[in-house]
């Protein structure tokens, strides 16, 4: 199933290729006897086989993307974050992204996850698979304007989501600013550079660990609502 090429967790890449085909066949053997009788459409080919495999393989994928826009929200407010404290060029390798990633959305990433697993967010992710077999019959599924819109609705709610959740470190450092601003004024002789830098790296991470509760509760009710929403990606993919 592509679900497990970048699903939450369990698409990620420090796991095995091993495993995840394993899980994958694992899934299929539980489902398959709830999975509902229907009638595959016509395979004189190669081709047509090919076709199906893939339409079954982009609704995993679809499924567990919408699943990874929480962590994603999480990647880009820890990048916001760290830009405005001043550490965009403290980065260390993600194997996940395969790139560098900012230390602040490392943290949150990780964090993101450990609340993920401690609300059950996998066993979510499982229930809609197994549900997508009930909505979506194999061989029926179909892609149409409401996929795509419903994907860029989501896609959009992670941005908000992002700045939400760095909200809290922006605009405490936007008054650290301006109230470096109006020192400088004062005080001309002060070198506020010197200064501004450690201390808006000490406010924006004792601010960014005020807020952890914050970014706790936000995301496990984001997880709620994506859970809550996953039946309108589905329903968007199945035929009447």
């Amino acid at each position: 199933s592509g679900l497990f090429l970048v699903a939450p967790i369990m698409g990620h890449r420090s796991i095995p290729a091993q495993v995840k085909v394993g899980l994958a066949i694992l899934f299929a053997i539980v489902v398959i006897p709830g999975v509902p009788s229907v009638e595959l459409p016509s395979t004189g080919s190669t081709l047509d086989l090919v076709g199906l495999v893939l339409c079954e393989l982009m609704v995993g994928i679809l499924l567990g993307f919408f699943f990874t826009l929480i962590f994603k929200a999480a990647e880009m407010a820890g990048a916001m974050t760290g830009f405005q404290i001043g550490l965009v060029v403290a980065q260390a390798f993600d194997p996940n992204a395969g790139g560098q990633v900012a230390i602040i959305g490392r943290f949150w990433i990780a964090l993101a996850g450990l609340i993920f697993l401690a609300i059950n967010g996998h066993h979510l992710v499982i229930q809609a698979f197994n549900e997508s077999f009930q909505i979506i019959p194999p061989g029926q599924m179909v892609v149409n304007g409401d996929t795509g819109e419903i994907m860029v609705r989501y896609t959009a709610y992670a941005l908000v989501l992002a700045v939400k959740i760095a909200s809290p470190v922006i605009v405490t450092l936007v008054l650290t600013d301006v109230a470096m601003g109006t020192i400088s004024k004062l005080m001309p002789t002060m070198n506020i550079f010197i200064v501004g830098f450690p201390l808006k790296v000490g406010v924006g991470l004792i601010v960014t660990a005020m807020a952890l509760p914050v970014l706790s509760y936000v995301l496990q009710k984001s997880t709620a609502y994506l859970n809550e929403s996953v039946g309108e990606l589905l329903q968007s993919m199945g035929k009447a």
